[in-house]
């Protein structure tokens, strides 16, 4: 009976130990990551965090949080001066906050320990665009797209230099090369709505780009505003005044979107909100002859003749050659049955060289002359 128990109590500690054995073998072993690379991962932590409580307008929280990371950055160098990650870390950290010299000698400094990696190529060039080095990045981005054809944010970048010169068509290239990588890139769209609008006049593929970019991003505001000037510009006046609506929700004192929804109005035969609107902007700026040009032509249109040439005559005095107040106050005087003095305002608009001029003269002020 002794002998039996005996070889329970063998047999229960035995199956124990090898229970015990296999848990160890297969727990989960500790985190053993250099020094270096924690610290490196500290910062990118810190980085994120950063850039969450910029999102809620908490600058202060994340220029401590910035500040941090920069110091875990250096002192990951301090303990490893040829990482490549820390140094490229540190660049991009400091094209955030500004500092671009610095983040180009980290940049540099990275490539100099490894060449291989096209992102610190671009991302050097991206300071470099900040400080103006307009040749330096170029040559950057071209390198960083040569390293990897399918760098959306490469292409994004030089399309964007490309728009500085005469020859907007490479700029085209670049923004197609970046959305067949990456179709769903905001910032391309928008910017290939930009050139369509304002370079090709292209208005139904500006919108068409601009409509896809608040699909991507119904937050992307300054989307809403083009929307509003691309429709102005193909003369849909109802649906420009309500992008510009959509847009000055979240931007109400911005005076080029007043203007614009006001013209919109002043088109639309909506007299009274046009006024309103070009109101705001004269509380705002009072010299702003466009705005006052605008608004003397609705008070006309409203029967307000007096209001709207007191409007048009303080305009002409802040800028006397801005010749579409002389074509307003001619339409004004030509509804207060002021031929005459419509005619003499539409010649001095001649005399400025606008088209619009010469043919309301041919039309109306033949036998005046």
């Amino acid at each position: 009976m002794k002998n039996i128990f005996k070889i329970l109590c063998t047999l229960f500690f035995l199956i124990f130990f090898l229970n015990s054995y296999a848990q160890e073998e297969t727990a989960p072993k500790k985190d053993t990551v250099d020094a270096p690379t924690a610290l490196i991962i500290s910062g990118n932590n810190k980085c994120d965090s950063a850039d969450v409580h910029l999102k809620k307008k908490e600058k202060k929280i994340a220029d401590k949080l910035f500040a941090d990371a920069l110091k875990d950055y250096k002192k990951a160098l301090k303990l490893n001066k040829t990482s490549f990650v820390a140094y490229y870390r540190m660049g991009l950290l400091q094209s955030k906050t500004d500092e671009n010299k610095d983040a180009i000698i980290s940049f540099t400094t990275a490539i100099k320990i490894d060449s291989t990696h096209g992102e610190a190529y671009r991302d050097r060039g991206i300071a470099e665009v900040a400080l103006q080095k307009f040749t330096e990045a170029k040559n950057d981005f071209t390198h960083a797209i040569s390293m990897d054809v399918t760098d959306a944010v490469a292409y994004y970048q030089r399309g964007m230099l490309a728009e500085k010169g005469s020859n907007k068509q490479p700029a085209f290239d670049d923004y197609e090369a970046a959305l067949d990588t990456k179709p769903n890139y905001a910032d391309v769209l928008f910017s290939r709505g930009m050139l369509l609008n304002n370079y090709k006049k292209d208005y139904v593929l500006a919108l068409a780009d601009f409509n896809r970019v608040t699909e991507i991003d119904p937050d992307y505001n300054k989307a809403y505003f083009w929307k509003g000037k691309a429709y102005f510009n193909g003369e849909d006046y109802k649906s420009a005044d309500k992008e510009l609506t959509h847009f000055l929700q979240s931007d109400s004192n911005n005076i080029d979107a007043l203007i614009l929804r006001g013209a919109a109005r002043l088109n639309n035969n909506d007299y009274s909100n046009s006024i309103r609107d070009f109101d705001d902007v004269i509380q705002m700026d009072p010299k702003n002859y466009i705005a006052l040009t605008n608004r003397g032509l609705a008070k006309g249109q409203s029967k307000n003749i007096a209001g709207g040439l007191e409007d048009l005559d303080l305009a002409i005095k802040i800028k006397f050659d801005y010749s579409p107040a002389y074509i307003n106050r001619a339409l004004i005087r030509y509804i207060n049955k002021d031929r005459k003095g419509g005619c003499a305002d539409l010649k001095k608009a001649d005399g400025l060289n606008n088209a619009k001029a010469y043919e309301l003269i041919q039309k109306y002020c033949q036998e005046t002359f």
